[in-house]
């Protein structure tokens, strides 16, 4: 469930909080939209994510001209220009008698997202991940598929069972492979080769 305008206002003074993250005003989307993505990617379960817009970066309430435009301008970008399209909620608040608008992320099932590379929250940065982070990214969409990378990127060998004639007789048992390396791993297929094997 999304902040109230109360708890939205508490964000405001909350220096520590490595998901608020406070603008002057909407000097270019790009800025948007890398910071809605790397909340979007990073964010936690059961935890949410605040960008102010009109509000200084010591906490100063500055205000929105038009805070309606910059509403909308905030959800077009997390509409139509973050992709997946990131869930959110823009919000206009009055704070001592000026507008500021604040868009709430909560954690994403859908992530990686992107906005040209992908970003990830580092304490209070937004910050572009890594090969490694963006792969680990990918596989987080993929139970099957994360360890895997994981022995992939880790140089780790890992055990497989199998087998040739099916696990309908079992009476055969099963074939064993050691220390296998795991040549690619996609959302489909796995290519593994065992120790001065070809890839199976």
């Amino acid at each position: 469930m999304c902040m109230t305008d109360e708890e939205l206002k508490c964000r405001l003074s909350d220096f520590e909080d490595g998901w608020t993250e406070r603008k002057e005003n909407i000097k270019s989307t790009d800025d948007i939209r890398k910071t809605l993505v790397a909340f979007a990617n990073s964010v936690p379960d059961g935890d949410e994510a605040v960008l102010f817009v009109g509000v200084a970066d010591g906490g100063n309430i500055i205000g929105v001209d038009n805070p309606e435009k910059a509403q909308n301008s905030i959800s077009k970008t997390a509409s139509e220009w973050c992709y997946p399209p990131i869930k959110h909620t823009a919000r206009v608040i009055g704070v001592n008698g000026k507008y500021i608008v604040a868009a709430i992320v909560q954690a994403s099932h859908n992530k990686p997202h992107f906005a040209g590379p992908a970003f990830i929250r580092s304490g209070s940065q937004s910050k572009k991940a890594s090969e490694e982070v963006f792969n680990q990214l990918i596989a987080s969409r993929i139970s099957k598929a994360r360890p895997l990378l994981e022995s992939k990127y880790k140089g780790e060998g890992i055990i497989i069972f199998y087998w040739p004639y099916g696990k309908g007789n079992l009476h055969a048992g099963p074939k064993t492979y050691a220390d296998c390396a795991v040549v690619e791993c996609t959302p489909h297929y796995v290519v593994l080769k065992p120790p001065g094997n070809n890839p199976i």
